[in-house]
């Protein structure tokens, strides 16, 4: 058998290994308390953005393993001012790496179609 045919699956597997390498040193960096810390930050942004109730601290935030969430999902962080409803937030969704998934406003209905 020719050697010219395994080339491209030897530059393929090379590919796919520095790609798993890099990921794993990203991944190595980054704590749970990290990410919660960034998405507490992130939250105290977008509270002052959208003008909700309550005052925000940093200690409003919570995180807990997401379970139900999906397989890509690490880490659903739900942050909420003390002294409000249940139902008044944010909470975002992470992934493995620390990036944001999902956020979703909570208290706040997703908008429907409209009806004909």
């Amino acid at each position: 058998m020719r050697i010219a045919y395994w080339i491209p699956i030897a530059v393929l597997a090379l590919v796919l290994a520095g790609i798993g390498f890099r990921y794993g040193i990203i991944r190595q960096g980054i704590t749970e308390s990290d990410v919660i810390t960034h998405y507490a930050q992130k939250y105290l942004a977008d509270h002052a953005v959208s003008g909700a109730a309550g005052r925000a601290k940093l200690s409003d935030c919570v995180a807990r393993p997401a379970k139900d969430a999906g397989f890509w999902t690490w880490l659903v962080v739900t942050c909420r001012p003390d002294g409000t409803a249940q139902d008044v937030g944010f909470r975002y969704q992470v992934n493995w790496l620390g990036g944001l998934i999902d956020v979703t406003r909570l208290g706040q209905t997703p908008p429907t179609t409209p009806q004909t």
